[in-house]
């Protein structure tokens, strides 16, 4: 975990705290949002170590159970949960194959891609037509490429047919429109808001669409408080990843 997390940014590491901050449970949120301060006032490699061995450690917390981690813990062993099982998790959560064997970022990415395609593939054909046409693509040159994939649809062919900057958009349409549905309108407007604010290049690789249609579109069935702070990080760190690949997004660190 602690490679996706080294890329990010730190209005990224604010994101994340923002999505996981609770007073219910037994990780102590002050840590997390001191080592949160330390990062926004000396970008160093120490304090961003700091802060992500915490998040990390807050993370495994809220993917076990808090009896399982407190027995853990008093018997001296790691408390909490594999980041592995974390992702295998939400990918049955969210009804998707879990990820095969790589690295954290490698099988962030493509729990991402993999849901990104479900979902797609699972709206009508005028939500997916409206979806394109509001990612940029020709009302006709839409049309054409979904009658012609008749419902099998694949991102790179979705690549082939349009470019990686239209499915980039559909990709970050789809997993922002998650992340609201699950974690609320009102935590996202503050969390979304804060994060375009402090990033505008998010404005441009989401495209405005996005920010309308992403509230109330997409249908879960998360259960459970945890799964809903985890589901929500996995998905963002994804798709945080694929943004670093795309060059949309360096980071830049002084030792």
């Amino acid at each position: 975990m602690q490679d996706v997390l080294a890329i990010l940014e730190p209005t990224d590491y604010r994101f994340l705290v923002g999505l996981v901050e609770s007073n219910l449970n037994l990780a102590d949120d002050t840590l997390l949002r001191r080592r949160l301060a330390e990062v926004e006032a000396n970008d160093s490699a120490e304090s961003r170590a700091s802060f992500c061995e915490d998040f990390e450690h807050h993370l495994r917390y809220l993917g076990s159970s808090d009896v399982a981690w407190a027995v853990r813990k008093a018997i001296g062993q790691d408390p909490g949960v594999s980041f592995s099982e974390i992702v295998a998790d939400a990918a049955n959560a969210l009804k998707v194959s879990p990820p095969g064997l790589g690295t954290a970022r490698e099988r962030l990415e493509e729990l991402v891609q993999n849901y990104a395609t479900k979902q797609f593939s699972e709206l009508s054909p005028e939500e997916q037509q409206k979806m394109l046409e509001d990612l940029g693509v020709e009302k006709d040159k839409a049309a054409a490429f979904l009658a012609r994939s008749a419902g099998k649809l694949a991102l790179p062919l979705m690549v082939e047919a349009f470019n990686l900057v239209v499915v980039e958009g559909l990709i970050k349409t789809i997993i922002f429109g998650t992340i609201a549905k699950i974690i609320g309108r009102q935590l996202t407007a503050r969390l979304f808001s804060f994060l375009v604010g402090r990033l505008p290049w998010w404005v441009t690789w989401i495209g405005p669409a996005a920010w309308t249609l992403s509230i109330g579109w997409t249908a879960l069935d998360i259960q459970g408080p945890a799964m809903r702070k985890t589901i929500p990080v996995v998905l963002y760190l994804g798709l945080a990843s694929l943004r670093q690949r795309s060059g949309a997004g360096p980071v830049a660190t002084t030792a």
